[in-house]
C-alpha cells in the first residue's frame, strides 16, 4: 500500500543476481589467497562503496596500549579478576588479545596540506599507450601551449616542426598515465562488469590479512576466515585526510569461523 505523500526511489537490480547474494550475511572474508578479501553485498551497501572505491581498516590497539600505560583502577581490577599482570609482557598480551577490535570503513579521499588532491596513477602498459597514441596523438599536441610544443620539438631534435610532425614524433613514453583522486585503504573490484552500490567486492590488503590470520600459522593459505560485520553497531572515528580531520563511520567485525576453501568447479548451493 502506498504511503500518501511519499514516493520511494527505484533502483535497477543486476540481471541474473542470485537470491543468495541479495540476502547475503554482512560479512568480510579473509580468503585463502594471501592478502585477498571479499566483502558481501550488504557490507558494500552499508559502506556506500561501489566497485573501484576504497575500503580501509581501523583497530583499537593504540587505545588499549594507552590505557595500559595510564593503568586506571578499573583496568587493574579487571586484569586482576582474569589473573593478568599488565606489568608483564604476558599480561599485556593477554589483555590485548581479548580486547583487540578491528573495524571496516569506506576509504577517505586524501589531500595535501594546501588542499590539493593527492593523485594516484593508473597502471597502463606500453601497448595500451601505443594504442591510445595511434588514435589521439594530434589531440595531445593540440592541448599543448606554444612553449610546451617548442620544448617537445627540442627534446625530439626537430629544428622545424608543426603539429603533425610533433604528433608523429611522440612515443608511448610521452603519453602520461591517467591519474585519479587517491583515497585511503585498498581499491575494490567486482567479480563481473557490474556497477552501482551493493555488490560483492574484492580487494587486497596483505598487512591486515596477515594480522587477522596470525594465529593460523602455516594454515593461513589453507583457510578462509569469516567475520560478521556488525552493521547495527557503527562507531564514529576520527581520520586525518592530510588536510583536516574528518569523521568516519567504522563498523566492528567479529570472528565467526574458518572454512576450507571450496574446490574449483564445485557448484555453490543457493
Amino acid at each position: 500500500m502506498a504511503i500518501k505523500g511519499l514516493k520511494f526511489s527505484i533502483n535497477a537490480l543486476q540481471a541474473g543476481q542470485k537470491s543468495s547474494i541479495l540476502n547475503a550475511t554482512p560479512q568480510i572474508i579473509a580468503k585463502s589467497t594471501a592478502g585477498q578479501f571479499t566483502i558481501t553485498s550488504p557490507v558494500s551497501k552499508a559502506l556506500n562503496i561501489a566497485a573501484g572505491e576504497n575500503v580501509m581498516f581501523f583497530n583499537n590497539l593504540n587505545g588499549i596500549e594507552a590505557m595500559i600505560q595510564a593503568a586506571p583502577q578499573e583496568l587493574l581490577d579487571y586484569c586482576a579478576e582474569n589473573g593478568w599482570d599488565i606489568n608483564t609482557a604476558e599480561g599485556k598480551d593477554a589483555l590485548i588479545k581479548e580486547q583487540l577490535q578491528y573495524y571496516i570503513a569506506k576509504g577517505v579521499l586524501l589531500y595535501k596540506r594546501n588542499g590539493e588532491q593527492v593523485l594516484g596513477t593508473v597502471r597502463v602498459t606500453k601497448e595500451e599507450k601505443a594504442a591510445y597514441l595511434a588514435e589521439h596523438a594530434e589531440e595531445l599536441i593540440a592541448g599543448l601551449t606554444d612553449e610546451e610544443k617548442a620544448n617537445l620539438a627540442e627534446a625530439k631534435g626537430l629544428e622545424e616542426y608543426d603539429d603533425v610532425a610533433l604528433a608523429s614524433a611522440l612515443t608511448p613514453d610521452d603519453v602520461p598515465s591517467p591519474t585519479f583522486h587517491a583515497a585511503s585503504g585498498s581499491k575494490t573490484a567486482a567479480t563481473a562488469n557490474a556497477t552501482g552500490i551493493g555488490l560483492q567486492l574484492n580487494f587486497t590488503d596483505t598487512a591486515i590479512w596477515d594480522a587477522l590470520k596470525a594465529d593460523l600459522g602455516e594454515d593461513k593459505t589453507n583457510k578462509n576466515r569469516y567475520f560478521d560485520v556488525k552493521l547495527t553497531e557503527p562507531e564514529e572515528v576520527e581520520f586525518n585526510n592530510g588536510k583536516e580531520t574528518v569523521k568516519v563511520l567504522a563498523y566492528p567485525i567479529e570472528f565467526v569461523e574458518d572454512k576450507e576453501p571450496m574446490a574449483r568447479g564445485k557448484k555453490v548451493e543457493d
